[in-house]
């Protein structure tokens, strides 16, 4: 008789133990696969706060280059305005982390506004460049420069791979393009690029000669 009470009692513990500890165990199972889930989000925001919440102390002031003068990396040397998007940003020389964080960047393997051959903008999708995607053929880029202030026109869109870097060939003319990650929405590190093509509309031509920065001479 004490055998079947102590059975019992064993049992009845068994059971109330495990209504205790399954609520606990589904909690933990819930949150672990919420936590996996919201990840990329997660990452997406820290990527972005990044830009605005900047730490002071490690902020290295912004040079301007001087009219007349190359720029030289990491220097601001004029904006960029596209009024259908909302976009107006300072360009900087060299498209560091740093300067990305700050506003466009001129690509500095790429000839710069004036040059007669291909020059490249990027930005960040979920920033600068986000409103990128509402370009149309025959909209207007303005780029304003210490040595000019140039206007180019939109020929087209392209999407294409991260190695994909034809986009840089000489084309026999002057042109922008404006580059940054895609697809616009995508949560996490993009798979792909986005491209706006424009062709000079007018601009003052400028060669650079006997500089060390990478200039034509």
């Amino acid at each position: 008789m004490n055998n079947k009470h102590q059975n019992r009692k064993v049992r009845k513990n068994r059971t109330g133990l495990f209504f205790w500890t399954a609520p606990v165990l589904l909690f933990c199972l819930t949150l672990a696969v919420f936590s996996f889930a919201l990840l990329p989000y997660a990452q997406l925001a820290v990527s972005a706060a990044s830009v605005y919440l900047v730490d002071s102390s490690k902020i290295v002031k912004t040079e301007k280059a001087e009219e007349g003068e190359y720029p030289s990396f990491g220097s601001e040397f004029g904006t960029i305005r596209i009024d259908k998007a909302g976009i107006y940003f300072p360009v900087f020389q060299g498209d560091s982390l740093d300067n990305l964080n700050k506003g466009v960047c001129h690509f500095y393997g790429s000839k710069m506004p004036g040059e007669g051959g291909t020059v490249v903008l990027s930005a960040h999708r979920t920033t600068h460049f986000s409103n990128l995607g509402v370009l149309q053929a025959g909209d207007t880029v303005n780029v304003d420069t210490t040595w000019g202030s140039y206007v180019y026109g939109v020929t087209g869109m392209e999407i294409i791979d991260p190695a994909n870097e034809s986009y840089l060939d000489d084309v026999g003319e002057e042109q922008l393009v404006l580059l940054t990650c895609y697809p616009f929405n995508f949560i996490g590190s993009a798979p792909q690029r986005y491209l706006v093509k424009c062709r000079l509309i007018s601009g003052p031509a400028k060669q650079w000669f006997n500089t060390t920065e990478g200039g034509v001479s």
